[in-house]
């Protein structure tokens, strides 16, 4: 196999194609936004602060983003803060060490009924309200999808959710990986440049765009569901991959980033009530002066009216941390369900083993899925996207292999 065309330069695409040229294929990379890094995006506030407007957390377990941030030269520098631990308000005073002996106890339920609905699990091994709140907020937060929509299988991590290690981010923002692995491609990333269709039979791929076509021997696809799901097949895929595709549910969540007027300690801070949660870093580079605040599922960034702008949010966040001195000039809010390259925040997943297979990570052919979505022990992070990039790009070269083992048997 001499060419692939890889459609999507977000952290999943980036490390198939770093993958595959490393491994000596030629490579095309599609994007169709003008950056790359996908939902991976550092910007910055009129402060000079350094800001996530997308994945953010490093936490422990990622080693694939510390192997290749190490290669790359980027630092991973603590945050100063907990995650997914953090303080509560009200506090309503739970002992740790009961909260992690009751998540036991769901856990081992939710394994033996992943089918039925968490908040049912919840009701029925969790006698103690506010240990029972916590992990419904924590859970809701985590999928930023709503826990009367979920099943008992997204408990099988609640101890995990009360892990207390300090969390990390890439120095110079998280968007550097994406920048660097696409710098070692150089013209091989092409930004703005959208991918309508794929026709894909037994010899090879044609990649159609509104400027052209790309001919290759195998194609990468490592955009979100969304994007997936309206991308056009021919033929189209099986049907049990189309029906896999559609079964995944899209969360929601939204971002604000807040000045402040005076410099503040690193902290966490969680609404008990409202399930949104907000925290200030030493990592906005200017003196922790900026809080940014999280808000995931549908109906909490609707109760906090953020795709009408920072205005209400702001307010909640003044009452669940008063002590802040906010600067409300220069908020900034990021959803992602209106991003036309995105249309949610990350896909819903079910926890599951590495060696579990999945439609979602299984080529059809010469085409070849990467993404957060197929990595469903990793769904939603930044680990799962550069996992499942790495693993398409050796599904690729095992197709190489492959082919030419057929050719060398039909030539015999």
């Amino acid at each position: 196999m001499t060419r692939v065309c890889v459609v999507g330069a977000g952290l999943a695409g980036l490390a198939a194609a770093d993958a595959l040229t490393a491994a000596g294929v030629e490579v095309d990379v599609l994007e169709a936004r003008q950056r790359v890094g996908g939902r991976v995006w550092s910007d910055r506030l009129a402060t000079g602060a350094l800001i996530e407007r997308g994945g953010e957390f490093i936490t422990a377990g990622y080693t694939t983003t510390e192997r290749l941030a190490a290669r790359l030269g980027c630092e991973l520098v603590g945050m100063g803060i907990r995650y997914p631990d953090r303080r509560l308000h009200p506090d309503p005073g739970i002992d740790r060490e009961a909260a992690l002996a009751a998540a036991v106890v769901v856990e081992r339920e939710a394994a033996l009924q992943p089918g039925r609905a968490a908040v049912e699990v919840l009701a029925e091994t969790v006698s103690d309200p506010a240990i029972r709140e916590l992990f419904a907020s924590r859970v809701q937060s985590a999928t930023a999808h709503p826990i009367d929509d979920l099943e008992a299988a997204f408990l099988l991590r609640v101890s995990y959710l009360m892990n207390n290690d300090e969390c990390r981010r890439v120095e110079g923002g998280n968007q550097e990986l994406a920048r660097r692995l696409a710098a070692g491609l150089g013209d091989l990333v092409h930004q703005g440049t959208p991918a309508l269709s794929v026709a894909h039979d037994g010899s090879g791929v044609t990649v159609t765009t509104a400027a052209g076509h790309v001919e290759a021997d195998a194609v990468v696809v490592a955009v979100p569901i969304p994007l997936l799901r309206a991308l056009a097949f021919d033929p189209p895929l099986p049907t049990d991959v189309v029906n896999a595709i559609t079964e995944v549910r899209m969360s929601v969540a939204a971002k604000l980033a807040v000045p402040l007027r005076s410099p503040a300690a690193a902290d966490a801070v969680m609404s008990v009530p409202g399930r949104f949660w907000a925290y200030t870093t030493p990592c906005d580079e200017i003196g922790v002066r900026t809080v940014g605040s999280w808000a995931g599922s549908a109906p909490v960034v609707t109760a906090l009216e953020a795709t009408e702008g920072p205005e209400r949010w702001i307010g909640e966040v003044a009452a669940l941390w008063p002590a802040l001195d906010l600067d409300p000039e220069g908020a900034t809010v990021t959803t992602w369900l209106d991003d036309p390259w995105a249309q949610g925040a990350y896909s819903v997943l079910e926890l599951r083993a590495e060696t579990d297979e999945s439609l979602l990570s299984t080529p059809v052919g010469r085409v070849v899925f990467a993404g957060e979505h197929t990595s469903p022990d990793w769904s939603g992070t930044i680990e799962g996207a550069l996992r499942s990039g790495e693993r398409a790009a050796a599904d690729v070269l095992r197709l190489e292999l492959q082919s030419d083992f057929a050719n060398r048997h039909l030539s015999g």
